[in-house]
């Protein structure tokens, strides 16, 4: 599968979305309630006590955060304009338990190990 095919069937399990340099697309310790597909631009992700992270195209926010269903771990803001694909975890949810509720729950439970691994990481 090309990258063009992944992002094509990723799109339609979301909606695309737009930020502007500074803005702020989700803060630490808010419900979690998408993963996010960044499609251009970079993202800047801090946390108290935590290295700054950037991010950029093709890379996966949130996604530990939302398969082991807690609040954000970090704040993510735009550090230029930044396109994304917006995805909501209970659709991201509802299709891993649909494919397998195997695969879904070794998903969940890798995602709460890598969690834990992480300094700060939820409890």
């Amino acid at each position: 599968m090309s990258a063009k095919d992944l992002m094509d069937a990723l799109d339609t399990l979301g909606a695309r979305a737009s930020l502007t340099t500074g803005e702020t697309l989700f803060s630490i310790g808010g419900v979690c309630q998408n993963v996010y597909v960044i499609i251009s631009g970079r993202v800047k992700c801090t946390a108290p006590g935590k290295a700054d992270i950037e991010r950029e195209c093709g890379d996966v926010l949130s996604l530990i955060d939302a398969l082991s269903s807690t609040t954000y771990s970090r704040t993510c803001s735009a550090l230029e304009h930044v396109e994304l694909l917006v995805i909501p975890t209970k659709t991201l949810t509802s299709m891993l338990e649909a494919a397998d509720n195997v695969m879904a729950m070794t998903m969940k439970a890798s995602a709460v190990r890598v969690a834990i691994a992480q300094e700060g990481a939820p409890t």
